[in-house]
Order: structure tokens, then C-alpha cells, then sequence
């Protein structure tokens, strides 16, 4: 019953995408065809812990994760400095002894800085550095079709930042030919002149690559960030966008039509010759107004840690488990932060404001375990055999 539901689901989400349909191959023995996932976290708590992220490590092996994304960031006024190094010195090697993945995000601080030339010489040597540590995945730049990361948004954007990955991806692949250079990190969603709709981003990027005559690939996975529309944030996994340049958790197909029109018969793969997708964002943030470590009034909608800990097991067993194209999946965040809306106690905006991790604010010795934390664990265990819908294959839709 349950895959057949799922069909109907599938075939009406393609329908109005205007995209291939997707087969459903129920059984378990398909899902043993479909390469390995993993769950994590991007949260740079660890990173910054004063104890190197011993408690945090053991409190993501709890959970059966075994990833954390942190972030690092270019600062064009000493491009030959990594000014996180400190916290890498100490948090990576613990990461690596407790058997945690790591995975760089690496962006600049300055969205309107973003000289492919200086940010991937340097992003050249965070790889150079950071292989003793056992990392080698690294994203390149986060939500380049937005201008808080990306300034400004214009006609011109994506050909910039096919230029900048291009440069990164030889780069980094000099010093270390084990890396996993990581495109994208694509934002879901436009809401006017600040944000390039992702769709149309895809397709810029792959105009702007053949263009230039390149024959390598310019990226070896893709990072997605699903979340919800931002008007309705407490929306679950089974709703998508009504637009159809824009993309939520049901609507990955639109996607991979996206990178197949940008990118098939290229040097770059798509997802039906081994591209992959890194799922590096995603959450709903949660009622915390029982817990006293919080401050100030929250200033989104927020669901029920009953309800995360329902939407995250359905991504999992409907979506992401079920979809071989999904490899790693990340979380936003671990550990909650305790401003309720981006400002301190000193009324200072400081950004953030997100309690959609698995624990609550506050690190050792006060954060708690939210119901997902445990109810979703056995499935993060699991891997592809979290699979309840059987694994879903795609086919492009031919372009006249």
C-alpha cells in the first residue's frame, strides 16, 4: 500500500514539474544497487568547542551520525591566512580520532568579494592543510544565487561562479587528487531582486561551461540546501514549491532535469552518470518555550519536537533513503542556538536564531536530547534500508 501511494505522490509532483516520470522499484534487493548514505550535521560548535568537540562528536555518535559540515571563510583583506587554523588544529584531528567526516564549506566573508584568482588560492591551501586531518570534501562558496552570500544578483552571476568553481576545482584537485570538490550549495528558493531563482541558476552556470570550452568537470557532487518555503516553515517534507524554478524535498527532479539540460553530454556528469547529491542544510525549527536557556521573543512559526521528529523520519524513509542520487545528508543543526531571533542579550544582532537542531541550546551539561534525537537515530543507523517506498530511479525528459 504504502508504494503505491508513493507512485500516485511521484507521478502528480513530475506532472506539474513537466519533468520525466520516476519509477518506483520496490524490494530490498534494489536498494542494494544504490550507493551508500550518510547523516551528519552542519554545525560549527565542534569546531569552536574548547575541548575540541569531544562532547560533540559523542553526543552525534549517539545519534548515529557520522558527519559534520563546519564553515570557513575567505578574508580578502589576508588572503593568505585561514583564520579558523586555530580551531582546525584542534577540533579536526579529534573529529578524525572520533571518527566523525568532516566536510569545508568554504565561502567569503564579503559577499560582494568573490575574485576567483585570490579565493581559490586560498581555498588551495585550506585543502593542502587540512589533509592531515583526513579531510578532503570541500563545498564551494554556500548559496551563491543569493546575495547575502553573493553580491550583487544579476544576469551575470552565474557565469561568475562557474568561473570561480572551475578555478577551485583544478586547484584544489592539484594539491590533493583525492578531494571532493563540492558545487553549489544552492539556496531552494528566489523571493525577488536579492535571489536567482536555482533553477535558472543551474542553467546559467551550464551555459556559461560550455561556453568557455571546458572539457574537465567543474564539480564531483552537488549541495542542495531542501528547506521549506519561508512563508510557510512549519510545511513537511511532502510539500514542494508551486513554482517550478524553485525546490523543496519533493521536488528533486526538478534539479536533476536541470543539470541534465545544463550539463549532459559535457565533461561534467549529471546524476545519470555519477553526479551525487550532498544535502549539507536542512531543519524546522521547534517550540522552546518550556526550556529556560532561551532568550528573547521567537520571530518565525515553529513546530512540535513530535512533529521534527515525524518530518525528519519522512524524509529519510520516503526521500533521501529511497533516492540513490542522495549520498550525505546533513542536518542544520546539532545543538540549538539560545537567541531566539539572531540577537544577543546585548541587543546585538549577531545572525542565527535557529532551534532546529536534535538538542537543545546550551552544550554539555545543559543541552538535552529533543524527541528526534533518539526516535530518528535507528534510521540514520540504517542507511538505504531505511528505505520504506523502494528506491526511486529518474529518467530526464528529452528537451525538443
Amino acid at each position: 500500500m504504502k508504494v503505491w501511494t508513493f507512485i500516485g505522490t511521484v507521478c502528480a509532483v513530475l506532472l506539474l514539474a513537466g519533468g520525466a516520470m520516476a519509477k518506483v522499484q520496490p524490494g530490498a534487493s534494489s536498494l542494494s544497487t544504490a550507493p551508500p548514505i550518510s547523516y551528519g550535521v552542519a554545525d560549527d560548535s565542534g569546531k569552536y568547542a574548547d575541548d575540541g568537540g569531544k562532547w560533540f562528536d559523542s553526543m552525534l555518535k549517539g545519534a548515529n551520525l557520522t558527519e559534520e559540515r563546519w564553515t570557513l571563510a575567505f578574508d580578502p583583506s589576508n588572503p593568505a591566512q585561514i583564520d579558523d587554523l586555530p580551531f582546525l588544529v584542534r577540533a579536526a584531528p579529534q573529529a578524525q580520532a572520533d571518527g566523525i567526516k568532516v566536510t569545508l564549506a568554504l565561502y567569503s566573508k564579503q559577499a560582494s568579494y568573490h575574485n576567483a584568482k585570490f579565493f581559490c588560492g586560498w581555498a588551495a591551501m585550506v585543502a593542502a592543510s587540512v589533509q592531515q586531518w583526513g579531510i578532503n570534501d570541500f563545498i564551494i562558496w554556500n548559496e551563491p544565487n543569493t546575495a547575502l552570500y553573493w553580491a550583487p544578483q544579476t544576469s551575470h552571476t552565474p557565469a561568475l561562479y562557474e568561473a570561480l568553481l572551475a578555478r577551485c576545482y583544478d586547484k584544489i584537485h592539484r594539491v590533493d587528487p583525492q578531494a571532493n570538490v563540492i558545487g553549489f550549495g544552492l539556496s531552494p528558493r528566489s523571493n525577488g531582486p536579492t535571489q536567482t531563482a536555482p533553477i535558472p541558476f543551474i542553467a546559467g552556470v551550464g551555459a556559461a561551461y560550455k561556453a568557455s570550452g571546458r572539457s574537465l568537470p567543474i564539480m564531483d557532487q552537488m549541495s542542495i540546501h531542501p528547506y521549506p518555503d519561508p512563508s510557510s516553515p512549519t510545511d513537511g517534507p511532502t510539500v514542494g514549491y508551486g513554482n517550478l524554478n524553485n525546490y523543496g524535498i519533493p521536488n528533486l527532479d526538478r534539479v536533476k532535469q536541470a543539470v541534465y539540460d545544463a550539463f549532459t553530454g559535457t565533461g561534467q556528469p549529471t546524476t545519470l552518470n555519477g553526479l551525487t547529491f550532498r544535502i549539507d542544510e536542512l531543519g524546522w525549527q521547534t517550540n522552546t518555550t518550556a526550556y529556560a536557556q532561551y532568550y528573547n521573543r521567537e520571530n518565525v512559526k515553529t513546530i512540535s519536537e513530535q512533529q521534527q521528529a515525524t518530518d525528519i523520519a519522512t524524509t529519510v524513509d520516503r526521500y533521501f533513503a529511497c533516492d540513490p542520487t542522495v549520498t550525505d545528508v546533513e542536518w542544520f543543526l546539532l545543538v540549538d542556538e539560545p537567541t531566539r531571533n539572531g540577537v544577543n542579550q546585548q541587543g546585538e544582532r549577531v545572525g542565527g536564531g535557529w532551534q532546529s537542531g536534535l538538542l537543545t541550546a546550551g552544550g554539555e551539561g545543559v543541552s538535552t536530547p529533543k524527541l528526534a534525537y533518539t526516535a530518528d537515530a535507528p534510521l540514520f543507523a540504517e542507511g538505504r534500508e531505511a528505505c520504506s517506498y523502494g528506491l526511486l530511479s529518474w529518467n530526464p525528459q528529452k528537451r525538443s
